[in-house]
C-alpha cells in the first residue's frame, strides 16, 4: 500500500503547477495542501489509483474556483464600500466645526494605524490607503492571500477597538 506522504510527494508538484494557472504560487501551495488535508481527513485513500489523479486535479480546480469567486465577491464589496465612503465624504456637511472634528478624527485614525504591528500596518495601508488588491499585496510581500486577509482582519479589529474608545471621547 502506498503511503500518504508518497502520494503527496508524487502529485503535489504537478498540482501546484496546475493551480498556478489560476492563483499565485503561495495560494497554489495552500490549495494543494488543503486538498490533501481534506483527503486525509475524509479517509478516502481507498480510491482506485487511476481515478486518484483525476480526483486530485478536479479537487484543485474546484478549490481554485471557489477562492477566485470568493475573492471577486470580496473585491466587489470593498470597492463598493470605498465608493460609498467617497460619495458620503463629498456630500457631507461643509460647516467648519464639522470639518475640524473630521480632521481630528482622521488624525486619530492615522495615529491608530501607526500603532498597528509593522507587517499588519504595511498590509493595511496597501489595501485601504493605496487601494491595492489582495493578490497584489500578497505578491509584493511574498505571502499568501489568506495571510493578507488575516492581517487586514487583525488590523480592522485593533482599529475598531482603539477607535471606538477615541470616537466615544469626541462625543462625550
Amino acid at each position: 500500500m502506498v503511503k500518504f506522504e508518497q502520494l503527496y510527494e508524487k502529485h503535489a508538484p504537478g498540482l501546484i503547477f496546475y493551480a498556478r494557472k489560476f492563483v499565485d504560487y503561495q495560494t497554489a501551495e495552500d490549495v494543494v495542501h488543503d486538498v490533501f488535508l481534506k483527503l486525509l481527513d475524509s479517509e478516502a485513500l481507498l480510491i482506485v489509483q487511476e481515478n486518484f489523479k483525476n480526483y486530485l486535479y478536479c479537487a484543485v480546480r474546484n478549490k481554485c474556483l471557489d477562492l477566485l469567486k470568493h475573492q471577486a465577491v470580496h473585491d466587489d464589496y470593498l470597492s463598493q464600500s470605498i465608493h460609498d465612503m467617497k460619495i458620503e465624504e463629498l456630500t457631507s456637511d461643509d460647516d467648519v466645526v464639522g470639518q475640524m472634528i473630521d480632521k481630528e478624527k482622521m488624525e486619530a485614525v492615522y495615529k491608530a494605524i501607526d500603532r498597528l504591528p509593522k507587517k499588519c500596518r504595511a498590509v493595511f495601508i496597501q489595501a485601504y490607503l493605496e487601494e491595492k488588491k489582495y493578490t497584489e499585496i500578497a505578491e509584493q510581500f511574498a505571502i499568501s492571500v489568506r495571510t493578507v486577509e488575516a492581517h487586514i482582519f487583525k488590523a480592522l479589529k485593533i482599529l475598531r477597538d482603539v477607535l471606538t474608545i477615541i470616537l466615544v471621547s469626541f462625543f462625550a
